[in-house]
């Protein structure tokens, strides 16, 4: 029988009572744990919950999660900027909900099939959402930062949002019938085409992709979808139909191209995988009955799991059930998952501290994390990593991009640092509510990262 790995709980890691500045250097502190922190969860309508997706309010910075079901209900639309009290605010059932994803404050729907009309919805009243246009069904849909929408099955097309979102161009297919899912990561394009194997495009221009390399492995049942490593040296390839003891997941070194070498793999004999997520360190994992799991990718040949949550721990075995679809790119650093019967759960993750590094144990680079609480008032915590000896200077700025805070600018050795801000400027004087944003510079390190502070 499963157990939950986790139980129901909220942490905060800062309290109302900060005030002011503090510097902490985490010196010999010892390391904290890694931890999927559950926060809430609500039913959703629909009998058949698929995939989730984010976006934030440009005006306010409100989170919401943009949710889908494949039974009939369309898409919902729930505030999340509470995460522990997460609101549906909007639904729309008129169009399909199987594949959802969100560019400016449109949400781009598809049914999961090879035919009918998928939807585009304007959510930019998120409590009144409306259809005002579609464009050819597909299986999935991936939509770039540079405007460009990616549907897979049949084949492969891409259309350019840019002319007009609300009437996709197509500019380019594939003439294939097979096909599953795409991942676009800056100008490579990873199309996992199910039996036909994973190909890799270079898609500097995406009306005019360049084929790369191909990766076929009779190990491999079903290429389903992926992700890449940070630096796009290793590429993750789930495999939704691997039966144990087939690896679900497979890693591949993709830094020579003419080569590619599979150097990892992670099997489960009780679940089947079905979408994978990086930032930074980390794997986000919708991993059906297992729920959902969280990978330490550090030396990235290996996938090492940290933890996990069971969102349907009624079902067990290799089938389809459970966690469909995650989300961990929202601005709070929050994580949203859709289980196919229970709907949104929300989690946070404590990727934990780093000890002093020893003369043999620096850390690996320079990272920017998100700060925690987001939304906050009245104080919030940022933490970064130092990775070498250098000048660090930490600035939060306001919407119109100047600066109104310095919290760090000074040398630092290598480690692991936080420190808290209480909305104040330079001055001392309370800033009003709204998003800023703050930046990292240090030893050629450059990150920008956002934040709300809320009256």
């Amino acid at each position: 029988m499963k157990q939950r790995s986790l139980q129901y709980r909220w942490r905060r890691s800062v309290g109302k009572g900060l005030f002011g500045l503090a510097l902490i250097f985490l010196g010999a502190a010892p390391a904290s744990a890694q931890t999927l922190n559950f926060l809430s969860t609500l039913n959703i309508p629909g009998t058949f919950k698929t995939d989730v997706w984010g976006y934030v309010d440009p005006n306010d910075g409100t989170e919401y999660a943009v949710l889908g079901d494949a039974s009939g209900a369309g898409i919902t639309i729930v505030d999340v900027s509470d995460p522990a009290t997460p609101v549906q605010v909007g639904n729309l059932s008129t169009v399909p909900g199987f594949d959802v994803k969100v560019w400016g404050h449109y949400v781009y729907t598809v049914t999961g099939g090879g035919g009918g009309q998928g939807g585009i919805v304007d959510i930019s009243d998120p409590a009144n959402p409306q259809v005002v246009g579609g464009f050819p069904s597909s299986h999935n849909i991936f939509i770039a930062d540079n405007g460009y929408l990616y549907a897979e099955a049949p084949g492969l097309k891409v259309y350019d949002l840019n002319p007009d979102p609300l009437n996709p161009a197509l500019v380019w297919q594939d003439n294939d019938n097979g096909g599953h899912d795409a991942t676009v990561i800056g100008n490579r394009l990873y199309d996992f085409h199910g039996t036909f194997g994973t190909r890799i495009y270079d898609v500097t221009d995406p009306a005019d992709p360049q084929l790369l390399a191909t990766i076929n492995d009779p190990a491999i049942s079903y290429h389903h979808s992926g992700w890449t490593s940070e630096d796009g040296n290793y590429l993750y390839i789930c495999d939704e139909l691997a039966n144990h003891p087939q690896a679900d997941i497979t890693i591949w070194d993709i830094s020579n191209l003419e080569n590619p070498e599979k150097v990892g793999e992670y099997a489960d004999a009780n679940a089947i995988v079905h979408n994978l997520y990086i930032t930074g360190n980390y794997a986000y994992v919708a991993y059906y009955t297992a729920g959902i799991r969280v990978f330490d990718i550090s030396d990235p040949t290996q996938l090492v799991l940290v933890d996990e949550y069971d969102t349907s721990p009624a079902n067990t075995g290799e089938f389809f059930a459970g966690a469909f679809g995650i989300y961990p790119y929202a601005p709070s650093g929050n994580i949203y998952a859709n289980d196919w019967d229970y709907g949104l759960f929300v989690f946070s993750f404590d990727s934990g501290t780093s000890v002093t590094p020893g003369e043999n144990e620096l850390p690996a680079g320079f990272e920017l994390r998100q700060n925690y609480p987001n939304p906050f008032n009245p104080s919030t915590t940022i933490a970064y990593r130092v990775g070498e000896n250098s000048t660090v200077n930490l600035r939060v700025y306001n919407l119109l991009g100047q600066p109104v805070r310095t919290l760090v600018n000074q040398v630092q050795s290598p480690g692991d640092y936080r420190i808290s801000w209480n909305g104040r400027d330079d001055a001392g004087r309370a800033l009003p509510s709204g998003v800023y944003f703050y930046q990292l510079k240090a030893g050629g390190f450059g990150k920008i990262k956002k934040m709300l502070l809320v009256e």
